[in-house]
């Protein structure tokens, strides 16, 4: 069935009605399914977002137990070629356990609703939009913190990305400019880990800026000048550059580099360091590690600095097709002067795609600052669904 053009601009006008949780790509699946760069799945350069027809074609035939049409739509609606579209929801039940003597949260909620709709106006240039809705796990209509400057219940409809992009192929340069996470590390998917939550790439932290790049084949280079959101006050409050570097080792393995220097009204920080990942055939096993050290001044107290670091260490088993374990380590000090300021978590996380456009997830964490006896325990269950 194709679609008349009216009906192409109605759904793609849907995409800034529906609407979060991010959806980033996995990094478990470069080198384990058979690619080695991100963005040969994905529109984006550095991966992430709206998969494209050789990712629908992966989930289809590789990614998952048993096949199916990874097309849009399950292949019941035909676009054309300049068009893509994509949906992404997630249901998600959660147990939260902090220690407090009224015991553990529960909740169930809308984890993401996002609509993905990409323009192709030629070989070179495309436009990609992602609106959503904002999903929360407490019924309070109150900020909750860094990342939400506005109350939730005035704030629900929200575009997370949105930008122009010049791009003459799957590999050489690339600039995009609009509100996009800067490339960084090792894109994990959980915005919980602390590579993502205290570098600047939680949720809602997308920043508006310019970024630019080359990809090839054994290597890639992403550089981004980035600024606050101007349109509404959420997420990073910083301005600031961006760049990654990542050398591929033949087709199992990556090494790379990344910092990122940003300036905020109270705060300049420095954060830099390294990320690597590998794939061994014969174990069916995937380790991945990233480690920054993180340098922040206080412009109220020029004299008072701080020197922190954050890291993760994590190991991914692939037992059966379109399933795998994930076993985790990370660690965040906020000072490396004070030694109470570390703290340590523990995770477990399994993933399975049992058919196309489906996935349960079920992931168990203990977070463990150094100055209490009992750790923070979280239990997340979600059904994922893409379309």
């Amino acid at each position: 069935m194709k679609l008349p053009t009216r009906t192409f601009f109605m759904l793609v006008g849907l995409a800034g009605m529906l609407v979060p949780r991010a959806a980033v790509a996995y990094p478990q699946w470069q080198f384990s399914s058979g690619t080695s760069r991100c963005n040969q799945c994905h529109f984006a350069p550095a991966g992430g977002g709206l998969i494209n027809g050789y990712g629908r074609d992966a989930s289809a035939d590789d990614l998952s137990t048993w096949k199916g049409s990874g097309d849009f739509a399950h292949g019941k609606v035909e676009l054309p070629s300049s068009l893509a579209l994509g949906f992404d929801g997630r249901l998600a039940a959660t147990s939260h356990d902090a220690g407090n003597s009224s015991g553990a949260r529960h909740a169930v909620f809308p984890m993401q609703a996002d609509v993905y709709a990409r323009m192709a106006f030629s070989a070179e240039w495309s436009a990609s939009v992602t609106g959503g809705f904002r999903g929360q796990s407490r019924a309070d209509t109150t900020g909750q913190g860094d990342d939400n400057y506005a109350p939730i219940g005035a704030s629900r409809a929200i575009s997370r990305e949105h930008y122009l992009m010049w791009r003459p192929g799957a590999t050489g340069p690339y600039a995009r400019a609009g509100r996009f996470f800067a490339p960084y590390g090792l894109r994990l998917a959980e915005h919980t880990s602390y590579v993502r939550r205290d570098l600047g790439f939680n949720l809602l932290e997308e920043s508006y800026g310019v970024s630019g790049g080359m990809v090839e084949g054994d290597h890639e280079f992403h550089v981004t000048v980035f600024g606050p959101d101007f349109v509404r006050q959420q997420g990073a409050r910083d301005a600031g550059v961006a760049a990654m570097y990542e050398q591929r080792l033949g087709d199992v393995s990556a090494v790379g580099l990344d910092t990122r220097l940003g300036f905020g009204k109270e705060t300049t920080r420095m954060a830099g360091g390294f990320f690597a990942k590998t794939f061994v055939e014969k174990a069916k096993l995937m380790l991945m590690a990233q480690g920054d050290f993180v340098h922040s001044t206080f412009k109220f107290a020029p004299t008072a600095t701080t020197n922190g670091s954050v890291g993760y260490l994590g190991a991914t088993y692939f037992p059966c097709k379109g399933a795998w374990l994930t076993l985790f380590v990370e660690e965040r000090q906020t000072s490396l002067a004070v030694k109470d300021t570390l703290t340590t978590a523990y995770g477990a996380q399994a993933n399975w795609f049992p058919f196309p456009h489906w996935e349960l997830v079920l992931m168990g964490r203990a977070q463990a600052p150094a100055q209490t006896t009992s750790p923070t325990n979280t239990v997340l269950f979600f059904v994922h669904y893409y379309l």
